[in-house]
Formats: C-alpha cells, structure tokens, sequence
C-alpha cells in the first residue's frame, strides 16, 4: 500500500513540472536518449539537460517521501 501512495504522489510531482522539464525527462528515460541527443532534440546545451534530470528527479524524490500534514 505504501508502494502506491508513493507512485501515486510521485506522478502527481512529475504532472506539476513544466512540460519542457517532462519533454526533456522523458527523451532521456524513456526514449533513451544520451544528454548530447537530448540536447540536441530539444535544441539546448547537454548541461541544461543535466540539470533538467537533476531538477526532475529531486521533485519526484521528493513527491514521494511527502508526508500530508493532518489538519
């Protein structure tokens, strides 16, 4: 059950992004594509796709360790 309280937030966290951080994410993950084809896909640097999946994972770390205050 915890598993999925996880993933649930986690996607929550990953549909929060801009979408040019999820179009970047998702070249490199899903599309397996390396920083310098990313790069040059999305027509940018390979240190602005670096921290795009930087920037990517923390938000979705951090989506998932998110604890709900109780009101």
């Amino acid at each position: 059950m915890i598993r999925w309280l996880q993933m649930r937030r986690m996607r929550r966290a990953f549909r929060a992004l801009p979408e040019h951080d999820r179009t970047i994410f998702g070249s490199v993950r899903f599309d397996n594509l390396d920083y310098f084809e990313a790069a040059k896909r999305h027509g940018c640097s390979v240190e602005e796709v670096e921290r795009v999946v930087v920037r990517v994972l923390l938000a979705l770390d951090a989506g998932a360790t998110k604890r709900r205050k109780r009101e």
